[in-house]
């Protein structure tokens, strides 16, 4: 009796085919997996959006960027020139000075993220905070640990626990990353003066809605920074850390950033997802589009393609630009 059976040639051309239909069907399975990460970072700001409202309605006014108990400092001293189409002021290069041993305090610390718990779903780790006590101290590693899921977008492969480091590599202990980060606003030095930004959120701001008259619609809240590009604590700032760009990220550049930009970020030089980004500069996981929360609560989409100058315009509350955004 003669057994019939594949001929090597016919297992060759069904391994073939399968090849194909794999190589033709992966790409449209991760874009399918992309669209739905997108969808979710869209939802995780537009949740954002609502308790930043909630947060207005009921102090009246925004959240600040993060909590400072000390006094402001000495507000920065114009520019000499507007930034020009080569270059920029010496005053927005220096932004951070040189590594040292003197830690600036910052604490308690807590963020526009923290304090807006109750309106995320996260109440009862809300009242677990002693918001009288610094973000860093020992008490505090079970909460800052803790992953806020509203506060991770899924396309950001970097979100985790992670150590914070201060300006000479020794530990300040452990906290879980987020990807976004409020908006300081247009140019400003976080590091050095993060009281003194002209955007929605600064150290101890109290903007109220009403202070944004470049349009609630056209004004950054909040936007991505992605942890696989910068790691920064949900929590908030912890005094002597520093925010830097992490190991392996696509960018061309290593950058270490004072504890003020942990919770601020702010439209610098460069584009948005550009290879040259510093740890303060907007950064997402989703290729060449970025994700931003305005004030009105909407969420919209912008890339590395989009004018500088409207980026900055969107990034102040009060500058009087004229800007339009689809």
């Amino acid at each position: 009796m003669r057994r019939r059976g594949f001929t090597l040639i016919e297992v060759l051309v069904v391994i073939a085919i399968m090849g194909v239909l794999i190589a033709i069907l992966l790409p449209a399975v991760q874009s399918a997996r992309e669209a739905a990460r997108r969808t979710q970072c869209r939802n995780n700001l537009k949740q954002i959006g609502l308790a930043l409202h909630i947060y207005h309605d009921t102090h009246a006014t925004l959240p600040p960027g993060y909590l400072f108990f000390g006094t402001a400092g000495t507000p920065p001293g114009a520019p000499s020139a507007a930034p020009s189409a080569v270059g920029v002021d010496k005053m927005y290069i220096f932004d951070a000075p040189p590594p040292g041993i003197q830690m600036d305090p910052n604490d308690p610390g807590w963020s526009w993220l923290a304090l807006t718990l109750p309106y995320i779903d996260q109440g009862a780790l809300h009242n677990q905070i002693d918001f009288n006590q610094a973000v860093g101290v020992d008490a505090h590693i079970p909460i800052r640990t803790r992953s806020i899921p509203v506060a991770n977008c899924p396309s950001d492969y970097g979100s985790g626990v992670f150590t914070v480091l201060n300006e000479v590599n020794e530990s300040m202990g452990q906290a879980h990353t987020t990807s976004y980060a409020a908006s300081f606003g247009s140019f400003g030095l976080i590091n050095t003066d993060p009281d003194f930004g002209n955007g929605l959120f600064q150290r101890n701001s109290r903007i109220r809605m009403r202070d944004i008259v470049d349009g609630q619609s056209m004004t950054i809240a909040v936007g991505e920074r992605a942890a696989l590009f910068a790691k920064a604590p949900w929590a908030g700032v912890i005094s002597g850390g520093t925010v830097r760009t992490t190991p392996g990220a696509p960018v061309f550049t290593a950058t270490v950033e004072l504890a003020p930009a942990m919770a601020l970020s702010r439209m610098g030089n460069r584009s948005l997802n550009s290879p040259f980004s510093e740890p303060y500069d907007y950064f997402s996981g989703h290729g060449q589009v970025v994700y931003f929360l305005f004030a009105d609560g909407s969420v919209r989409s912008l890339t590395g393609s989009t004018d500088h100058s409207l980026l900055h315009a969107m990034a102040t509350r009060a500058e009087g630009e004229v800007v339009s955004v689809q």
